[in-house]
């Protein structure tokens, strides 16, 4: 680490603001254009890279860099764009799988997108936590342990909220269950 880099780190850890805002500007649009040029999605690019600055901030007092800062920020965007990307494919692959069992008729279809849009609404109103543990398990098929390390949280922790987001979600969608039975099997 160059010594530059370590009065960097220093007064990041030590909460200075104006040394975070002097390394937030010096690479922010260089990372905007390096996650661009991975994921193709200007948007989606800037919430990477705020949101790796933002994590860099919450967890600065135990930040550990023990290369340059540059090398550091550029390797925790390449990373994020990656996980971006996985995203994206296991959202489409869930989206296909859907898709076949969308129902055929006009009518079914409507049903079926009321109880979708129903369905994300009540995803959406869970707690933070919850909804973004729920989220990793369902639509990302990430394992209790693999969230439990990402989130630097016990598996036990996981469980809870998977719990807690089913339970929600099965009290908040049970007078769409006969709808649900109805459309997806009609031989009832």
């Amino acid at each position: 680490m160059e010594n530059n880099d370590f009065e960097i780190l220093s007064g990041i850890k030590s909460g200075d603001k104006t040394t975070f805002g002097l390394l937030f500007d010096s690479y922010y649009n260089k990372l905007c254009s390096y996650a661009v040029s991975i994921i193709h999605d200007s948007d989606a690019a800037e919430d990477i890279v705020q949101d790796i600055f933002a994590e860099i901030w919450v967890d600065r007092k135990q930040l550990n860099i023990k290369s340059s800062f540059s090398a550091y920020l550029f390797r925790s965007v390449y990373n994020s764009c990656l996980d971006h990307l996985k995203h994206l494919k296991v959202k489409d692959r869930h989206q296909r799988d859907i898709s076949f069992q969308i129902p055929s008729s006009f009518t079914d279809s409507l049903i079926f997108t009321e109880l979708l849009e129903k369905m994300e609404s009540c995803i959406e109103q869970l707690p933070d936590q919850c909804k973004r543990i729920f989220k990793l398990s369902r639509f990302e098929n990430l394992k209790y342990r693999e969230i439990a390390e990402l989130l630097q949280i016990s598996e036990n922790s996981v469980d809870t909220q998977i719990r807690r987001a089913l339970n929600k979600l099965k009290n908040d969608l049970k007078d769409y269950l006969i709808t649900f039975l109805f459309l997806f099997f009609p031989f009832f």
